[in-house]
């Protein structure tokens, strides 16, 4: 009995022990932000854009690091499985298209190690890519295993499964010094994968939300946005101080891959309006938006949620100046595009990086318990 004791005592604490929080360092070039994985045996180093907007992880493989289209076509790394005494094939393949590129190659299996953490995954080593100019050397994926191509899991689902993880959700901290280049090295911004540092990072309470599916499955991080109300304190503002923009139950994905913000179609125009701006004056090339008009003297904010349940999100416009619009210096990029689409928007970086978010799945994976992800934003301390 002491024996029996003794052992279910020390697996219990082995088991308590493997569990983790994975800290990993945000490093930015061109924008792209990205993480550093340890990929086989011996490990191959490669940042990865995490992308809140698709799942599965792809690498490109050595051959593409070669052939494929890229600025820096013939200077990158891409991986190499005969190099690696851990890798093999599925049997599996993926092709897979995203909003700004395509990618396509096989299923393999392999060792992965991030901040000390050891596990098996599945991710595509893609042998045929067009994405030209990103800087990473793939994505890694953290929307929903539900649409998982090529039978590559999620990353982070396969450390929730293993329990590899102490808690079933991720956060993300934006560092504002580290602005859009830091030129590839690790910066101050910070993943955090199996927990969330809201008490470093936030100041005063998370604004959550649930998440809701795009069917039967959650797929990506997705919500109902209900309305855009702009406010607009400006002397040249064309209506009172607040317009609120009817959204008619849109879905809003909150995507870390996307740069930008997105709105429908059939409401652009109104939400330029409510903020004293014309969008089809900047279409036209008859006003060039100057960084100067970004300033916190006109704002948005999203009503988020479940219906009933609905949460405010306030972006205010010096938070959104982004410099470099029609190759000036002084000008800055619209702050809203048009999704192409009725009904949709996209949430992307330039509005995620003024806040830190925490992803939460509610619930460990195959643990028999309803899962109900929510997302939460969190307002940053002063200096952050």
């Amino acid at each position: 009995m002491r024996t029996s004791t003794s052992a279910a005592m020390a697996a219990a604490l082995i088991g308590t022990a493997s569990a983790a929080v994975i800290d990993l360092p945000i490093s930015i070039r061109d924008g792209y932000a990205m993480v550093d994985f340890g990929v086989g045996t011996p490990a191959q180093h490669f940042n990865l854009l995490f992308d809140t907007g698709s799942t599965s992880t792809w690498i490109v493989d050595e051959e593409c690091a070669e052939t494929c289209a890229h600025v820096d076509k013939g200077h990158r790394t891409g991986y190499n499985k005969t190099a690696s005494s851990t890798g093999s094939y599925t049997g599996e393949d993926a092709s897979i298209d995203y909003l700004g590129g395509r990618v396509a190659g096989p299923t393999v299996k392999e060792q992965f190690a991030a901040d000390g953490v050891k596990f098996e995954a599945s991710f595509i080593a893609a042998n045929e890519s067009n994405w030209s100019s990103l800087a990473a050397a793939g994505f890694m994926g953290l929307a929903f295993g539900s649409i998982a191509d090529g039978g590559a899991q999620p990353l982070f689902e396969t450390l929730m499964e293993e329990k590899k993880v102490d808690e079933p959700k991720f956060g993300i901290y934006y560092s504002r010094a580290d602005g859009d280049d830091t030129n590839g090295a690790p910066g101050k911004g910070l993943l955090t994968l199996g927990g969330s540092k809201e008490k470093e990072y936030v100041d005063g309470e998370l604004t959550t939300f649930k998440i809701t599916t795009g069917g039967q499955d959650f797929d990506v991080w997705r919500s109902i946005l209900h309305t855009v109300t702009g406010s607009c304190k400006k002397s040249n503002c064309t209506k009172k101080a607040e317009t609120k923009v009817d959204m008619l139950g849109a879905a809003a994905v909150f995507d870390t891959g996307a740069s930008g913000i997105t709105f429908s179609t059939d409401k652009i125009d109104e939400i330029y309006e409510s903020i004293g701006w014309n969008w089809q004056d900047i279409l036209h090339g008859k006003h060039v938006p100057l960084c100067s008009e970004f300033t916190d003297d006109w704002s948005i904010t999203l009503s988020v949620g479940y219906y009933g349940e609905e949460v405010d999100i306030v972006i205010t416009g010096d938070q959104l100046a982004l410099p470099g619009f029609a190759n000036r210096d002084d000008a800055c990029w619209p702050p809203f595009d048009d999704s192409g689409a009725y009904g949709f928007g996209l949430i992307g970086k330039r509005a995620l990086k003024n806040f830190y978010t925490v992803w939460d799945y509610s619930a460990f994976p195959k643990e028999g318990q309803f899962m109900s992800p929510t997302l939460s934003f969190g307002k940053l301390k002063a200096g952050m």
